[in-house]
């Protein structure tokens, strides 16, 4: 075993997430703070390194990556040599991953990477930490004198490295979207004289739809997609994003389909199909362009999700056997026979789960409820010497673990507004009856508020994301209200950071003042509509006073 020595920092993964994190704190803290960066993969980069070479950024460059560095490149070399306005910029897999590269690299001094390796959860404490190579034939151990960072807690898994969850009979061709890829460079002709059957309608799904038409030339009729359920997206085209999203949601008091509806007419939000009601919000931006060619596609499957690919039962020594897919029981689940013989009918996995899944996908009214009954959040500042990176605000996951790592900075140089954090949790924790004192550890301690430690107030104050209205603003708040004892030093960092709305979009104001208003306004049953507990309620008032410089910014 290799002895490390020490560290002040040791990250687990070094994907998109835990890159933005990174970055901040090389930024933030002293040129001699120490950092391990542990990773399965060969490279930085996550699950980029694994997605299909077609891939780009469902979301604008100019909030994607790394706060130090524009992914987009310099704004006036993007309109005169590819003729796009910089928030039309979707970067690709190359840019990409040479863009995380290169940040890695060029922070050397700073940056211990060790790929191809894998951290030991089970064998590691708080102070000494363990990993070893993939292949097991080397093991590291390293004091972290600082803390553990897990940014593998909500890993994007995708098609190429998770294979079909169901039975495919041996005959069938099924191919990801990588292996689509190759074979259609390697032999272009060959790939074109068959029919596609698309599984999956996430990002994945929809660029392959794409890919087929614009690139491969496959006539849409040649196409079938599988649905297991139809999904709303923020149009590129018509402004969206996901805070016009969340903006909708506020004004509907988390009526998700009410939000929705009137994104429609607004022309930020679209859908595939506007006779069907989609189920769930999806969080690319598609383009116009895109969409129709969504549309295309006439032999839409919508029975729910695929239970196993057969090969029809017909003779094995008949050269036009066909095949079926099955879904699940029920009179709207019956299998559905492919368009094509066995052997020209190619489906193309695209089903993988993505990242944060299930987190904020779902349109059910009591799916928070049931996320929590089922799935009870771990946060993200778990202990004084472990974080676990997650979502403060709608994606891209970029702003959200900046400002992350802006608070980690903060504390670690003893900046953040401690008294503010106090009142807040004095106002949280105002007793309305005795039930609420044992409701939670941090709850059950005596009504004293000096006791509470720094970590146990971040974990209260600041709270993962889910498709609720009011959590991103709040937690903005939180963030502009205890970063810094002035909020106008935090609201300059959140306008110089490129990942930032404020930051990457001349003249973007994001009324937190008026924000909390709101939701003061709202009182605590309507507050309970937008996602506000009546912990979150009670420490408006003091937040309210505490960003009153920002009013209007």
């Amino acid at each position: 075993m290799i002895d490390l020595g020490e560290c002040d920092y040791l990250i687990v993964g070094a994907g998109a997430t835990t890159l933005a994190f990174l970055d901040t704190l090389v930024t933030e803290l002293p040129d001699d703070t120490k950092f391990v960066l542990v990773d399965k993969k060969a490279a930085p980069g996550g699950h980029w390194i694994d997605s299909y070479g077609y891939v780009q950024l469902h979301q604008p460059s100019i909030v994607y990556g790394i706060a130090s560095k524009q992914l987009e490149g310099n704004w006036l070399k993007c309109m005169l040599t590819q003729f796009m306005m910089p928030w039309n910029h979707r970067a690709n897999k190359i840019e990409i991953l040479k863009y995380f590269a290169d940040f890695v690299e060029e922070n050397k001094k700073q940056i211990d990477f060790y790929s191809d390796s894998v951290y030991d959860f089970e064998k590691s404490n708080e102070d000494v930490h363990f990993f070893s190579s993939m292949d097991g034939s080397v093991s590291y151990k390293v004091k972290v004198n600082v803390k553990l960072i897990d940014g593998s807690a909500n890993e994007n898994i995708v098609p190429h490295n998770s294979p079909l969850q169901f039975p495919v009979d041996e005959e069938v061709r099924v191919m990801t979207t990588n292996q689509v890829y190759d074979a259609h460079n390697e032999n272009q002709k060959e790939m074109r004289t068959n029919k596609y059957v698309v599984l999956g309608a996430g990002k994945t799904g929809m660029d392959a739809v794409v890919y087929l038409q614009r690139t491969m030339k496959i006539d849409p009729v040649d196409i079938a997609w599988v649905i297991s359920q139809d999904v709303w997206m923020s149009s590129l085209n018509g402004g969206g994003s996901p805070k016009s999203h969340s903006i909708l949601l506020l004004k509907y008091d988390n009526d998700m389909q009410k939000a929705a509806l009137e994104g429609e007419e607004q022309r930020s939000i679209v859908r595939l199909d506007k006779d069907i009601m989609p189920t769930v919000f999806k969080f690319p931006l598609v383009s116009d362009e895109e969409l129709k060619l969504y549309r295309n596609v006439k032999t839409i499957i919508r029975r729910g999700r695929a239970t196993a690919i057969r090969r029809r039962a017909n003779s094995k020594d008949d050269d036009d056997d066909g095949v079926v897919v099955e879904f699940g029981s029920g009179d709207d689940h019956s299998p559905w026979e492919a368009f094509a013989p066995i052997d020209k009918c190619v489906f193309v996995h695209a089903t993988s789960p993505g990242p944060f899944v299930g987190s904020f996908t779902a349109y059910q009214p009591d799916h928070q409820e049931k996320k929590e009954k089922e799935t009870p959040s771990i946060g993200i500042f778990n202990s004084e010497k472990k974080m676990t990176l997650n979502l403060l605000f709608e994606p891209p996951i970029s702003i959200s673990v900046s400002c992350l790592a802006k608070i980690e900075a903060s504390r670690n140089k003893g900046t953040l507004d401690l008294e503010c954090m106090k009142r807040l949790m004095l106002a949280r924790m105002k007793m309305k009856g005795e039930e609420e004192k044992s409701s939670s550890s941090i709850d059950s301690r005596e009504d004293n508020n000096n006791n509470y430690t720094e970590n146990e107030m971040l974990d209260a104050l600041l709270q993962q994301y889910e498709l609720t209205a009011a959590r991103p603003m709040l937690n903005l708040a939180v963030f502009l209200s205890i970063c810094d004892k002035d909020p106008l030093v935090s609201m300059k960092w959140m306008k110089q950071n490129r990942l930032a709305f404020l930051g990457s979009i001349p003249g973007f104001k994001c009324h937190v003042c008026n924000g909390v208003q709101k939701f003061i306004t709202k009182g605590i049953i309507d507050g309970k509509k937008v996602g506000l507990t009546e912990q979150d309620m009670r420490m408006l008032e003091p937040m309210k006073e505490q960003i009153q410089p920002l009013e209007g910014m």
